[in-house]
């Protein structure tokens, strides 16, 4: 990566998130079921300190038990149990089999947040319909969902659909903002809401200067990245 100049890191960002949003255009505006809404959502949280891939397949597992959907009323200490059961089990992905390594604090956090978002919305697709507002349905969830933080937050409501105008910050990221000196070479905490918008204002102005949705562009952002990272 020393080897390539920021400059072609830059131009490589561009294509890709070119290509995106012509993908995003033709594709049809569709309602997302809350089925695949509970899936991404779950993902996020799964997706905290191990790779995506596996944060994929454990949820695509917990979509497919139906656990989330076993009763009208969701009883948490229940929803906890079946939970932590299904995330104790080896996962098969990348042609291999491998346990998710915190099956217990995810399906505390799991069973809590759709508690908490049944009990006060019914539903996430009602949730979103409530904060039309991207930043502030991001604030409600940071607040209020367990195991939901900035970057969680922001990479559901883009994955739903719901917003392009949310930065999804993470280490590749990070490490694009310092090759482009977006920010310091020590300024890597996005762990409060405060810092990780100060982050994202600095990003979202440098998408606007290349003509892209700041949630396009780390998106192109954490393709090139991640394959650079995985060439070094």
């Amino acid at each position: 990566m020393n080897n390539i100049s920021p400059r072609r890191f830059e131009h490589a960002v561009s294509c890709i998130a070119a290509e995106i949003g012509a993908r995003l255009l033709e594709a049809p505006k569709l309602r997302v079921l809350e089925r695949d809404l509970w899936t991404e959502l779950t993902c996020c949280v799964l997706s905290s300190q191990v790779p995506y891939e596996m944060a994929r397949a454990a949820a695509q597992r917990i979509n497919e038990s139906d656990v989330l959907w076993y009763s009208v009323r969701p009883d948490r200490g229940v929803l906890r149990t079946k939970l932590f059961e299904l995330l104790s089990m080896p996962l098969y992905f990348n042609d291999s089999y491998r346990r998710y390594r915190f099956p217990s604090s995810r399906a505390d956090q799991i069973a809590a947040g759709f508690c908490t978002v049944y009990e006060e919305f019914g539903s996430l697709g009602q949730l979103l319909d409530r904060h039309s507002d991207a930043p502030a349905a991001r604030a409600w969830m940071v607040m209020h969902i367990q195991g939901v933080g900035p970057k969680q937050a922001s990479m559901f409501l883009r994955n739903s659909a719901a917003s392009y105008d949310l930065a999804i910050i993470d280490r590749h990221v990070l490490r694009y903002m310092r090759l482009m000196k977006l920010c310091g070479p020590s300024e890597s905490d996005v762990a409060t809401i405060g810092k990780y918008e100060r982050h994202e204002m600095h990003l979202r102005q440098y998408a606007t200067s290349m003509g892209y949705p700041v949630g396009l562009l780390d998106w192109a952002i954490w393709i090139v990245m991640r394959a650079a990272s995985r060439i070094e």
